[in-house]
């Protein structure tokens, strides 16, 4: 018998007790399709605090992508602080929906890991596929490999693009691991 991953409203309240229980607080993990002034702050906030300035969305920038089709952003929240965002949105040239942007103020503990499960586990709920390009020629590949992205091409440059071919057994790898409580 296969057992089927949760609707996603249910995979939300697992991932926030499994996060609240590895965290020892309280997270909150809120889905946003719009961006409004408090949310822009916060991905800011965060965005600034972990990466370089030169990679850093100005509003405009940031304003371009939240416009796009089927904008999606995960805002986690520890004990009422923002801590972790993930956003990204549907190419409906590719057919696909494009992970655009993960980032946490905890390192290690799964935050960012557990927040781009949900999104591809959303993308799997919707019927989307999701394909990554690496454009920065950061060492993304090995941490995309563990959530189940096969590379596809790589250049000279560095340059890597990953898809994720959904199968249930992926999904469910992926709800076991990133999202399921195991008290």
């Amino acid at each position: 018998m296969t057992q089927t991953i949760p609707p996603f409203p249910e995979l939300v309240i697992e991932a926030e007790k499994r996060l609240s229980r590895l965290l020892g607080g309280r997270c909150v993990i809120s889905l946003h399709r719009e961006l409004d002034d408090n949310l822009r702050t916060v991905i800011q906030a965060i965005d600034h605090e972990k990466f370089r300035q030169e990679l850093w969305y100005s509003s405009d920038e940031l304003d371009t992508r939240t416009r796009k089709t089927g904008f999606l952003c995960l805002l986690a929240s520890l004990d009422g602080r923002a801590v972790a965002f993930n956003y990204g949105y549907e190419d409906e040239a590719e057919d696909t929906f494009f992970s655009d942007t993960t980032a946490t103020l905890i390192e290690g503990k799964r935050v960012g890991s557990t927040l781009f499960a949900l999104e591809i586990l959303h993308s799997y709920h919707r019927g989307q596929t999701t394909e990554e390009l690496d454009e920065k020629g950061r060492p993304l590949t090995r941490i995309w490999g563990r959530l189940g992205f096969e590379t596809v091409s790589s250049d000279a440059s560095g340059s890597v693009e990953m898809v994720l071919v959904y199968t249930p057994q992926r999904m469910r790898m992926l709800y076991e691991k990133y999202i399921r409580d195991e008290q």
